[in-house]
């Protein structure tokens, strides 16, 4: 009996102490990709791109579809190294597009793994249009006003 309370007192000086166990925690490239992309996919106007030929042949780190992991180094201080692909849609400044893009990356990086993040390299590869018949919709829309009379009818030109 009295050496169950013993135990029970150990395991509970243990406890107040602040048990410390000691390992590695390792975040998969996969991961970081994915949290890439979730985090683009928010980002209006913008698209992921293509690494290029380099990832089809496995040369280097993990990528995926626009995006290629660097480097992780596993120290006492994470740190991880990001390269993304992406194309930006017609009519908008690119620098505040790519600026967008790195705060966002960097911060849910930083915010979900924990890692320092050293640099996120955006590659602009091209630019995107809204569908070519979308987009004449709307000039056709915006560029003739529409007469109508006291009573909102559309009168008939004849």
């Amino acid at each position: 009996m009295d050496n169950v309370r013993a135990d029970e007192k150990n395991e509970k000086n243990a406890i107040s102490k602040g048990s410390q166990f000691e390992g590695n925690v390792r975040i998969a490239d996969d991961v970081i990709v994915e949290l890439v992309k979730k985090t683009i996919s928010g980002i209006p106007n913008i698209q992921l791109a293509t690494v290029g030929l380099v990832s089809k042949f496995g040369i280097g780190r993990k990528s995926g579809d626009g995006i290629r992991v660097l480097s992780v180094e596993d120290g006492k201080i994470p740190a991880t190294t990001v390269d993304v692909y992406i194309r930006t849609k017609y009519g908008y400044r690119i620098p505040d597009l790519v600026w967008d893009v790195q705060e966002k990356v960097k911060a849910n990086l930083e915010r979900y793994t924990g890692y320092t993040v050293t640099a996120v390299n955006v590659n602009v590869q091209g630019i995107y249009m809204d569908d070519l018949k979308d987009a004449s919709e709307q000039q056709d829309t915006k560029g003739t006003p529409e007469k109508k009379s006291a009573d909102g009818a559309v009168p008939n030109e004849e």
